[in-house]
Formats: structure tokens, sequence, C-alpha cells
């Protein structure tokens, strides 16, 4: 994969995830798609505590870390490449932790959904383009899709406390929609309690305008950044 040049530094020192064909089976639209021939073929990367040593410390001390993934341009048969899904694991009393987004390069979809009382009650697709910011609020499962013909190259911040869930894509073999080539939207039928998608954004915050980058603004003030460790205490001021 070509990767930007900014990223080369902290990209040789970060852990490097491979996921692969095969480990998406479970939330592919057509799972047939997934034969022996193509099954290690790499989906996408993750690069974890993807900065330089000082930056890498200095959000250490404060519990975060950055994650860049780069994902190709890909069909999946029918289905634009997507990364599995997952939800954040509440932790204590601060509940599910946020985390904010970053495009470095091309342009990134977003399919969040939001579950209350076992059920999915709203769905979301944002468009993020190269250069602008998403939060993705706390309780929100999330899969990220490259629509495009270019490479995507994404940035996130995140509580190192978070914990990764899957379980509940797996249960029902992906999101509540899958996007199709042409950027056709297929309800998954394993959801159908689930509402009509929203295209508007419900959060709003300072960080999320454009300026330097994740890692750059923490550097100059942690303590904006702070609410992804301390959310609901944030929520409750």
């Amino acid at each position: 994969m070509i990767v930007p040049n900014v990223l080369l530094t902290g990209l040789k020192h970060s852990d490097l995830h491979v996921r692969r064909l095969r480990e998406l089976k479970p939330v592919l639209y057509d799972r047939s798609y997934c034969t022996i021939p193509y099954l290690e073929v790499p989906v996408y990367e993750i690069h974890r505590n993807c900065c330089d040593d000082e930056a890498r410390q200095h959000l250490l001390g404060h519990g975060l870390r950055y994650d860049v993934t780069i994902m190709p341009p890909l069909l999946l048969g029918e289905e634009y490449v997507k990364t599995f899904g997952h939800y954040h694991q509440p932790h204590g009393e601060e509940g599910s932790p946020p985390e904010i987004f970053e495009v470095l390069e091309g342009e990134a979809l977003f399919l969040a959904q939001k579950e209350r009382f076992g059920k999915t009650a709203q769905v979301f697709l944002w468009t993020v383009k190269e250069g602008e910011r998403i939060l993705m609020s706390s309780d929100y499962g999330h899969v990220m899709i490259n629509a495009s013909g270019r490479q995507l190259v994404v940035g996130n911040l995140i509580s190192q406390n978070c914990v990764q869930m899957y379980d509940p894509y797996i249960r029902r073999r992906g999101a509540v929609f899958y996007v199709l080539t042409g950027m056709r939207l297929v309800k998954n039928p394993r959801y159908p309690e689930a509402r009509e998608i929203q295209t508007s954004k419900v959060d709003a915050h300072p960080i999320l305008e454009s300026g330097p980058s994740l890692v750059e603004t923490f550097m100059k003030n942690p303590d904006q950044l702070r609410f992804l460790n301390h959310w609901n205490a944030l929520a409750r001021k």
C-alpha cells in the first residue's frame, strides 16, 4: 500500500494489524465471495500507536492512543471495502468512550448505528472528506467504508481503555445496511426493527474544526481532549 510521507515515521514504530478477507466473512453481504484463492487478500491495515516516540509517550500519559487505518479501493463482491464494525464496551462509570476520526487521504463513509433496549433505534451514514473530522459518540456502533476509487487513510484518537466489541455485528452478519456498487443501500434483514437511514451529523464539538492534525492538537493542549477518557463527566456539565 502507498503511504503518505507524513506518516512514514510513525508507521515504522507502530503495531501493525492486517485484516484479511477471511476475517470479514461473518459480516459480508456475499459470503460466497470468500473463496480459497482470495481468503488471504489484505483488506485493510491498522497501525496502532502511529506517531513519533515523544507524542506516543505523551498520549500514553493521558490514557490515549492514535491509530491509522489504511484501506485500498476494493470491491468485496458487490460490496465496497469496509471495516468489520464494532461497538465500544462500557468502561466503569464513564460508560463507552467516544472516538475522533480524521480523514488524512481519500473520502470515508461512516455507517453508524445506535441501539436502545436491545434494538437498533437510529442509523446514520456520514460522508467525511479529506481534511475533515468526525466525533463518534458513545454507544454508536460503526463501520468505515471506502466507496471511492482512491486509497483511504484515516487517523483516530481513542482512549487506551477502549475495548472493541465485534459480537453484535457477528450475530447479525454486519451492519443495518450493506453499501454496494453504485451506492446502493441494501438493508440487512436481520434488523427488522431498524428505521430509515439518516445523514445529518448528530454531534458538534470545537475539536472537529479544521486545523492541525489530531496529534498536533493534542500536543499543544492535551486538556481539550480529556473528554475521550471522561465523557460522562463532560456531558453532565
